[in-house]
Order: structure tokens, then sequence, then C-alpha cells
């Protein structure tokens, strides 16, 4: 069962400022370290477990909501909401979501007997690797579009 990644913003404007690198770097982690346990112990027929970062401006406290399964397409929805000012108004976003997010992690996996101490190790080598790398800081994308030469009629 392969681990994925995404992410759903049901409000306007209302989003993580963080890279999606960051959310790569926790996602191969998780598949180097959990990804044959959870084999082991899910159904066989699941081919991906998916987590769905999101967050609106009434999340307070991190949440973990599902499982729902997309039978057709073999794929174990979970949903991990996201405190979102607590987030967004922090002077170290990265860090804060990263915590929130594995917070999520331990309550999600403890369901599957996976023990806090193994999420809370795979929580420090993402830390390890994300904190104060530049590679790792959100950058906002700009689309400069030059439509001068298109004609209405």
């Amino acid at each position: 069962m392969e681990i994925i990644t995404s992410s759903l913003f049901s409000e306007p404007n209302i989003y993580f400022s963080i890279s999606h690198k960051v959310d790569l770097k926790i996602r191969g982690i998780l598949n180097e370290n959990l990804k044959s346990k959870l084999e082991q112990i899910t159904e066989r027929e699941i081919k991906y477990l998916n987590l769905m970062v999101s967050t609106n401006c009434s999340t307070v406290k991190t949440e973990v909501k599902g499982p729902d399964l997309n039978r057709r397409e073999q794929i174990l929805n979970w949903g991990i909401w996201l405190p979102y000012k607590a987030i967004v108004e922090s002077s170290d976003q990265k860090g804060r979501y990263i915590s929130y997010y594995f917070d999520a992690l331990v309550s999600l996996f403890g369901q599957y007997e996976i023990p806090e101490e193994m999420i809370r190790v795979l929580q420090n080598e993402v830390e390890t690797e994300v904190l104060n790398n530049p590679e790792y800081d959100y950058m906002e994308e700009s689309i400069d579009l030059d439509l001068s030469e298109l004609k209405f009629d």
C-alpha cells in the first residue's frame, strides 16, 4: 500500500503557505518506514492510503476524519484537518505545520497499532531535514500573461 498525500482547501484564500516539497518529504519518509507495516494489517485490495490535508478558518484543533474507501480506485482516504490560525499566524509556519501534521498522524496510525514513538521518530527526521532548510521554503508563483495580442470579437 502506497501512502499518497493531497490537500483540499474549500474556502477562498484559506490555505497554508507551505511548499509542496514539505509534503513530499513527509510522504517519502512515511512510505520508507510504514508502507510494509500497513500492507500487513490492511485489506489487500487497497492500493493507496491518501492523507488529505485540509483546513478552514473555524478549525482550531487537529482532527482526523475518515476513513472513506474508494473501492473503484482502491484508495483509503483520511482527512487531516489542521488548525488554520495557529499555523498561519505563527512565525514558524513550517514547524507548526509539521508539528500539527504529525499530531494527526499519531492519532491516525494509532488506529493501525503503530506506536506514537515510531511516528515521533519520523517527525524528528522530517524536522531535521526541512526546518532551517531554504530548499523547503514556500515560494509564491506568479504568472505574467501578455494578453495584448488577443482579439475579442
